[in-house]
């Protein structure tokens, strides 16, 4: 089965931060997620996501897909992930284009301690995407 939509898609996930609501946040809200283990949803999928100082890995449950990318944080809530490496593909799961190219500027938005609303675009359309990023209950 071919996933050409998978790849938009997995960038639903990166954030940006609403600076408009900065005097009501604390900063340690965005500080803490920059690493960690984190989920979302597109239904009937559900990603998974790993988050470390350099890389942030997600994965496809359904497909087994795991992907990694680079991140590069521009501030407290801006950062942008650049594809690294196919980890896992089970499946062999075709992609619909070279997504080795694929750049996404993240900027959250909506902080709390438990989620967050990624506001994301990529270097592949002009289209914003918006995505409830939720913190896994157990690391």
């Amino acid at each position: 089965m071919k996933f050409y939509w998978f790849f938009p898609l997995l960038f639903f996930a990166c954030n940006q931060v609403d600076n408009s609501n900065d005097g009501n946040q604390n900063i340690e809200n965005y500080r803490e997620w920059r690493v960690g283990n984190f989920h979302y949803s597109h239904d009937p999928y559900k990603f998974l996501i790993h988050r470390t100082p350099e890389f942030q890995e997600e994965f496809l449950l359904q497909e087994g897909l795991l992907v990694r990318f680079k991140i590069d944080w521009k501030n407290d809530s801006v950062y942008v992930v650049k594809f690294d490496s196919i980890l896992s593909n089970p499946n062999q799961t075709e992609l619909a284009f070279d997504f080795s190219q694929i750049q996404k500027t993240c900027t959250m938005t909506e902080v709390t301690s438990s989620s967050y609303l990624e506001r994301s675009v990529t270097n592949l359309n002009d289209i914003t995407n918006y995505t409830r990023i939720i913190k896994n209950r157990r690391d």
